[in-house]
């Protein structure tokens, strides 16, 4: 049971430290939040908003077709067809469609009113307009500054750099002209304006208000946009889908900065689509009307003609009155001529469909087959399909090259298409004309049977039936002009607005100041969390006890606080302090080591200077003299020696002098103010400390000392640096290792742990130097002491504060 709860509690306890980190610096916390909340607050404030505009659509498709005129008449279901949705939604966001929004908006030009940190732009309240020369080139996409100066005259500003000149015409930029002018001068309102690469007019509108412009100093400014970038701003803009599955309601929405703009565009986008679609269905009445008035036009001057000569004929032959009832089945057999006629025009339709289709004319002169009385599906299709291709290749053109692949494959399907169609056309030719032969031979049959009368009755009859003939032409093209012209008076829309353009609310889409503030607030949080623990990431030293587990298997004897004194020598001097008291606890330990030594040799060292070594050792040392025990200790560092700052004596001879032989052991002992406390100093430094620590002397001396003195403690050199150190450590009682908090890398333990594991130094223990109180329990996340757990919590009152002794 033990085995399985302890991994839970250690978890728990690593839980606790990271919050505990995170807290100790609150402060970074402090000033990411107040940074991003003032971030906050200046996005909401001097954000454009942006607001959602939508209306919804009624289409018609293959499943609600209504029945319009253009529909009951016979041989005008064409006029009307059938939508698909899908291509409807491809229709509204095609360029030609938006492009004549566009145009009729003219959106071409934007005007905005500038602010101190904010510029807005206006729209049909703007206090001028700029009337652009078509037929000159423009610079586009650079701001034009105005300040007008009164009611006549205003300042006219720009900075043009390596700016392309602009076609209108082609929607092409000349990249062999190229801008660079600086404008600052002064024009008249109405006044044409012009240069090398631009010429426009700036006139005032109804809203031109002088006093208001003057009196809030207002800074206005235009720029002008290429067609192509305008529209598929548009195009990318407006999202046009489908309310739900069920139904052909389409919902067309589009956010912007400036709503009533957006509310214009979508109404003029509606409309403009229901009258497109309108004028498509009435063209093809159209075509019809003007191809049947064109064929009687014809007609009706050669029944003129005929009714003269008929005239004319009866004038010369009083006679021939009765001619009509003597031969009145020659008349009845006047249905052939009819036919005649009728196949007549329909070889004339053909032909003139084969010339359109052959010479590439307008697409908007085709008239429909099934609206002059041709019934033949396959050519119905084919005109369909053609109409289609052509209106996609005329969208294509306006946004992309000839030599994209969408466009060459469109090209390749008009001209299948076509041939198919030229094909048909020909058979339908060939097949009208071998029936029209026949009628024509049996006309022949009669027409032998009239030549067989008296000249005036056979000449008499001939006109008659010339008459007739175009008569009857006559009458069946006016039936199909009406039914044309009806057709095109009932013609009604397939689509009709259900709600026109309209704010879906007041509140922006963006900014929204409770979201901003919220994800600010998150930020403000993440990033410091973010920036402590990338720092503590590739912080490397040993900042908790589970660094040292996981760094070294020596075991933790005790932990020494942070001191904030200028003085290194606490204990003599502030005996109830807290560092005190932790050196009170780590003598108490140490008695637990080397118990079958009665006077005990020390050493204190560490991996490189800067932890804490001589600290250490010196109020370990006056920890046991305090407490009665006859204490030395040694400054064994000769290299860089420091027990000479702390504790004053006049004797230069130290250490180095004893074991050069230049001084004795009773000359190099010094007395200390701590009673039953004796020093050894470092002495001068040797060029050989390192043979002089390892020299039989040395030995000898501490062997001396250690018969003499209940504790001898050594303050050796850094082992990480130089191997002095390790010499005195292997002939120590106890070896204490200093690593200081927050300082010691775990790399420098790598010296101490090969001497652990290896066992070349006895009883080795580290302590831990100059541990910072930050979690309220100085002993928290360590637990030192002999067998671990044991050690002194602060803020008892057991003990004086640091600052005040």
């Amino acid at each position: 049971m033990n085995t399985e709860e302890n991994p839970i509690q250690e978890e728990k306890i690593d839980l606790k430290n990271l919050l505990f980190r995170y807290y100790n610096h609150w402060y970074y916390f402090l000033v990411s939040i107040i940074l991003f909340i003032l971030i906050a607050f200046a996005y909401n404030r001097y954000t454009t908003p942006t607001y959602s505009v939508s209306s919804t659509l009624l289409i018609r498709d293959d499943n609600n077709t209504q029945l319009g005129a253009e529909n009951i008449l016979e041989g005008m279901e064409l006029f009307s067809g059938k939508t698909n949705i899908n291509n409807e939604i491809v229709l509204l966001k095609s360029f030609s469609l938006l492009n004549q929004v566009v145009n009729d908006l003219a959106l071409g030009v934007s005007y905005y009113q500038h602010g101190f940190l904010q510029s807005n732009e206006l729209f049909q309240n703007t206090p001028f307009i700029v009337k652009v020369d078509s037929n000159h080139y423009q610079i586009t996409n650079n701001e034009f500054r105005v300040k007008v100066i009164d009611k006549k005259s205003f300042n006219l500003t720009c900075s043009i750099d390596d700016k392309y000149a602009y076609n209108l015409q082609t929607d092409r930029l000349n990249k062999n002209m190229s801008a660079n002018i600086e404008i600052d001068e002064e024009f008249l309102f109405n006044e044409e304006i012009k240069t090398e690469f631009f010429s426009f007019k700036i006139n005032k509108t109804k809203s031109f208000n002088i006093e208001d412009i003057l009196e809030n100093n207002k800074e206005l400014s235009f720029k002008l946009h290429q067609r192509a970038k305008i529209v598929g701003s548009f195009i990318e803009g407006v999202s046009i889908n489908p309310i739900n599955k069920e139904t052909s309601v389409l919902k067309l929405k589009i956010v912007g900065e400036n709503p009533g703009k957006n509310i214009d565009f979508l109404n003029k986008l509606t409309e403009k689509y229901i009258s497109n679609g309108l004028n498509d269905k009435n063209n093809m009445a159209i075509n019809t009307i003007d191809f049947i008035d064109k064929q009687l036009s014809i007609i009706k001057d050669s029944l003129i003609l005929i009714e003269n000569n008929i005239e004319q004929f009866k004038r010369s032959n009083p006679n021939i009155e009765n001619i009509e009832e003597e031969y009145g089945a020659f008349f009845q057999k006047q249905k052939i001529d009819n036919s005649i006629a009728e196949q007549s025009v329909n070889i004339k339709y053909y032909r003139s469909l084969l010339n359109y289709i052959s010479e590439n004319t307008d697409p908007n002169s085709i008239v429909s087959p099934s609206s002059i009385g041709i019934t033949n599906p396959e050519l119905n299709t084919l005109i369909s399909q053609l109409l289609q291709l052509l209106a996609k290749k005329r969208d294509l053109e306006l946004t992309t090259t000839k030599k994209n692949p969408n466009y060459i494959s469109l090209l390749s399907q008009i001209s299948h298409n076509k041939e198919t169609t030229i094909e048909n056309l020909k058979n339908l030719i060939e097949t009208t004309k071998i029936y029209e032969n026949d009628l024509i031979r049996r006309q022949s049959d009669f027409t032998k049977s009239i030549n067989t009368l008296p000249s005036n009755q056979k000449e008499y009859i001939i006109l008659k039936r010339q008459y007739l003939y175009n008569e009857q032409t006559s009458v069946y093209l006016q039936n199909k002009k009406y039914e044309a012209s009806l057709a095109k008076a009932g013609t009604e829309s397939d689509h009709k607005v259900i709600d026109y353009a309209r704010l879906d609310s007041e509140l922006p889409v963006s900014p929204k100041t409770t979201v901003t503030y919220f994800f600010c607030l998150i930020l403000g949080i993440l990033l410091p969390v973010l920036f402590i623990s990338l720092k503590e990431f590739f912080n490397n030293t040993i900042r908790s006890k589970k660094d040292l587990l996981i760094h070294s298997k020596i075991p933790i004897l005790g932990l020494i606080g942070h001191s904030d004194k200028l003085t290194s020598l606490i204990v003599p001097k502030n005996s109830k302090s807290v560092i005190s008291e932790s050196f009170r606890s780590l003598r108490t330990n140490i008695q637990y080591l080397a118990v079958d030594k009665t006077k005990k040799i020390i050493t204190v060292s560490s991996s490189i200077g800067g932890e804490g070594k001589t600290f250490c050792s010196m109020n370990l040392a006056s920890i046991f003299a305090l407490s009665g025990h006859k204490t030395v200790l040694i400054g064994a560092d000769l290299r860089k020696p420091k027990l000479e700052l702390e504790f004053k004596s006049e004797s230069k001879s130290g250490l180095s002098n004893y074991l050069i032989h230049k001084s004795t052991l009773k000359e190099i002992i010094n007395k200390t103010e701590i009673e039953h406390l004796d020093i050894i100093f470092s002495g001068p430094t040797p060029p050989n400390p390192a043979e002089l620590l390892d020299s039989s002397k040395m030995k000898d001396l501490i062997k001396e000392l250690n018969k003499k003195y209940d504790y001898v403690i050594i303050d050796t050199p850094p082992i990480g640096l130089v191997t002095d150190g390790v010499i005195l450590m292997k002939n120590a009682d106890i070896n204490l290792y200093v690593v200081r908090h927050n300082y010691t890398k775990y790399q420098a333990l790598s010296v101490v742990n090969s001497l652990y594991n290896n066992k070349q130094v006895e009883n080795l223990q580290i302590i831990i130097n100059d541990y910072k109180n930050d979690m309220g329990n100085y002993g928290y996340g360590y637990g030192y002491g002999y067998g671990y757990g044991y050690g002194y919590g602060g803020g008892y009152g057991y003990y004086e504060d640091d600052k005040k002794s």
